[in-house]
């Protein structure tokens, strides 16, 4: 079981770009709460621009909802000595964001496995009291933001650290935003600090994991069936194919075109998993974090995701935010010309990324929130009585990207809309 769970941190293996270098350290990248490795999607891009290879950028998943602390760092050290022998490389750097800081400073805490990282970057986490004298703060880099509202007053500047200071930006954001992967990209090797160019290819290498929400558990042996769309209608145009995941949960690589909009279903395993289908407006560039989440079982998430109907008259859709909050007074969300993003509903305080859309049982589509996310941290649940059937669309904007999709029944599936 040891080596399964391994081997699903660090099996996901990726073509090396022709023009990567391998004097560069590696990097682990370590998620937050309720999170997964595709948190550093952007960052992955972004550093494989400046000349990183591909398997010298490294997601580490943990289960953040009912992991074993000792458990994760034992296998936080296994992924990292893994990467060191595969990679030849003497260190790594290390990077966490939000509960993810919380991992990394359990690593360091060690004064023997510290010597395996050159430097630490933390990311909209908790601030550390006091430094270990054999990792000084000199060494580190805290990224922080007053717009951040999930750290809050946890966070701020970390003395003898290099501090990055940001304004606006969000819980999420402060891990995915420019300036921060700059200042990172900067921190690890200066020559790199110029911004990488932008992709000019119309097909598109796409890989990535199917796993459960929030404990990241693989969904090994699930179907993921792939389709283009017409992007007025949201209706299948043709197929890319079928493949499985393997015992760890990975897939891919596929190819793809850019500018596309695609469907991704998610077919588990286990008959009693609901079918969920992925809806992308479009692919922009490369991506070996593309991650695709089924409901869990037996934790907080699922006991919260079970109260979810299967109607044949009506939708289930998801909204996914998979770079920023959705914050009221800031961003623009609205399915079928009714805002999603409102004052009560996802207010800078819930730091929102995923919005549950649905009636309620109560036949009345109030618009307000469904009460049983109020207390849950970055997911809302909003009451629309979303009729599903022929010729019935779903129409979603979100901050000037909009995506048109079937309003299949959510006795069916589960509609599921990620904004990048």
């Amino acid at each position: 079981m040891r080596l399964l769970l391994v081997l699903i941190l660090f099996s996901q293996s990726y073509l090396i770009s022709a023009q990567c270098t391998k004097s560069y350290r590696p990097v682990i990248f370590i998620h937050g709460f309720l999170a997964s490795g595709d948190t550093w999607s952007n960052a992955v891009y972004y550093f494989k621009k400046a000349g990183y290879c591909e398997n010298y950028l490294v997601a580490f998943d943990w289960n953040s909802v009912g992991g074993n602390a000792r458990r994760t760092d034992s296998l936080l050290n296994i992924v990292i000595e893994q990467t060191l022998a595969s990679t030849g490389a003497s260190q790594v750097d290390l990077v966490g964001h939000s509960a993810g800081g919380g991992v990394a400073r359990n690593y360091l805490r060690d004064s023997t496995r510290a010597k395996n990282i050159a430097h630490y970057v933390q990311i909209g986490s908790r601030k550390w009291p006091s430094e270990y004298a054999w990792f000084p703060n000199s060494k580190c880099l805290n990224i922080y933001s007053e717009g951040d509202k999930v750290a809050g007053t946890n966070g701020g500047p970390v003395e003898g650290a290099q501090n990055l200071k940001l304004i606006e930006e969000d819980h999420y954001q402060v891990a995915t935003s420019e300036k921060s992967l700059a200042r990172m990209l900067n921190f690890f090797q200066e020559k790199n600090s110029s911004k990488p160019d932008a992709s000019t290819k119309r097909k598109i290498k796409l890989a990535g994991r199917a796993v459960t929400l929030g404990d990241n558990q693989p969904m090994s042996g699930a179907s993921i069936n792939i389709y283009s769309l017409d992007k007025s209608t949201g209706d299948r145009k043709s197929t890319s194919g079928k493949i499985n995941t393997d015992k760890n949960g990975n897939w891919g690589p596929i190819i793809v075109s850019k500018e596309t909009p695609y469907e991704f279903e998610l077919i588990g395993a286990d008959s009693t998993q609901r079918t969920i289908s992925y809806f992308f407006p479009s692919f922009t560039h490369a991506d070996p974090l593309v991650y695709l989440r089924g409901f869990p079982k037996g934790n907080m998430i699922s006991a919260l995701l079970s109260q979810i109907p299967k109607k044949e008259d009506q939708s289930v859709l998801v909204v996914y935010s998979a770079t920023q909050a959705m914050i009221s007074g800031r961003d623009s969300v609205s399915v079928n010309g009714v805002s999603i993003c409102t004052p009560e509903l996802t207010p800078a305080s819930k730091t929102a990324i995923t919005s549950f859309i649905y009636e309620d049982g109560d036949k009345v589509s109030s618009g307000q929130s469904i009460k049983q996310f109020n207390a849950t941290p970055f997911i809302a649940g909003i009451d629309l009585n979303l009729l599903a059937g022929q010729n019935q669309l779903l129409k979603i904007y979100f901050n000037g990207q909009s995506l048109t999709i079937p309003a299949k029944p959510s006795k069916e599936r589960v509609l599921l809309a990620v904004f990048r």
